[in-house]
């Protein structure tokens, strides 16, 4: 009898420990939303996404071209983050992370691959080790919602 207790008493810490260790995508899906299209959030952006946990992929289409966007905040080096004012005077959010943190890829309307040619938007092609967007809202306001972001999805942990 104690052993059937102590096995329940295991299996259910494990498991409230495990429910409280799962992504909750339903804040990742308002926080990036916001960061990258701010109030109106994924709606500015694109209609088509996925979120599975940290893991965000969408695309976006951009007159004949596609966009396809990857990000993988499990690798995410949060300490990092800065906002760096561009050449075009709109201010970036920059994070950098391991290879692949952002992945961007592009297709022509008779579905090409033009990914190689996206440096010349600034964008490095392929997968990377950082992660660029504009902040089109205040940045407080911003910095909430990264808050809100990293408690979901820490990446990779270091003191600096």
């Amino acid at each position: 009898m104690f052993k059937k207790i102590l096995t329940l008493i295991v299996f259910f810490s494990f498991t409230y420990s495990y429910s409280f260790s799962r992504v909750n995508e339903e804040v990742v899906h308002d926080a990036l939303g916001f960061m990258l299209g701010g109030d109106s959030g994924w709606g500015s952006v694109t209609n088509e996404y996925e979120i599975d946990g940290c893991i965000i992929r969408y695309v976006q289409p951009l007159g004949d071209t596609t966009l396809i966007a990857l990000y993988d905040f499990n690798k995410a080096l949060w300490n990092s983050a800065a906002t760096q004012i561009g050449e075009d005077g709109v201010e970036y959010f920059i994070l950098n992370g391991e290879v692949g943190v952002q992945e961007v890829y592009a297709y022509d309307a008779y579905g090409d691959d033009i990914t190689d040619g996206l440096w010349v938007f600034g964008i490095d092609p392929g997968p990377s080790t950082t992660i660029i967007f504009p902040i089109s809202v205040d940045i407080s306001r911003f910095e909430n919602a990264m808050w809100d972001l990293m408690d979901e999805c820490p990446g990779i942990k270091s003191k600096y």
